[in-house]
């Protein structure tokens, strides 16, 4: 739940309001469907919760030729919710749906930010592959094979998603993309409706 809701208050805040559709059009295009797992109803059962819980507003609008409709748009805390929880899928080992959220919203955190949970999460993965190295080094012997074959695996991730977040951690600080503080971003855009994703 918590990658759907970061995607759907990411794509609601970034758009400076969007209907329900809208929200479901974009992460659709984005192929969210497949790497975030989300399907069309948690979509609307997102937006719902997010304006019981202050974190949207709502505004009905009359429909084209149909009912009302509803314009959802961010509130402070819905941005704040944003932020706290990008930091925390960067930071999260073992959850790649929150990463790839997080990744996918990674411009709503200042650079120095963005570079500082990235760094956290690089540092949690050194420390993790440390301790399964001493695992697989001295394996109980009433673990099955097979269970320790999939430790293996799992290093082999970790240490893939260790040297990504270290060459991510690099492009940053060599300043790929357009972050929260560096002009032209969602936070300096005069008119976020006329900003793209």
């Amino acid at each position: 739940m918590s990658a759907t809701k970061l995607l759907v208050l990411g794509i609601v805040h970034l758009s400076g309001g969007a209907h329900g559709y809208q929200v479901r059009s974009e992460l659709q295009s984005w192929g969210a469907e497949i790497w975030a797992k989300i399907k069309p109803g948690s979509i609307y059962h997102a937006l719902k919760k997010a304006a019981a819980d202050g974190l949207l507003t709502e505004h009905a609008e009359p429909g084209n030729s149909g009912p009302e409709r509803v314009l959802y748009r961010a509130t402070a805390r819905g941005r704040d919710e944003i932020v706290e929880l990008v930091r925390d899928g960067l930071r999260r080992t073992h959850d790649p749906t929150m990463l790839d959220a997080s990744i996918a919203m990674l411009p709503m955190l200042t650079r120095t930010d963005a570079i500082a949970h990235v760094n956290e999460r690089v540092a949690r993965l050194e420390a993790e592959l440390v301790e399964q190295a001493k695992w697989r080094e001295n394996p109980n012997p009433d673990i099955p094979e097979h269970v320790r074959d999939q430790a293996e695996l799992w290093a082999g991730h970790a240490r893939t998603e260790l040297e990504w977040a270290k060459s991510l951690s690099k492009r940053l600080s060599e300043g790929a993309y357009t972050m929260a503080d560096d002009p032209g971003s969602w936070r300096t855009v005069p008119d976020p409706l006329k900003m793209r994703f």
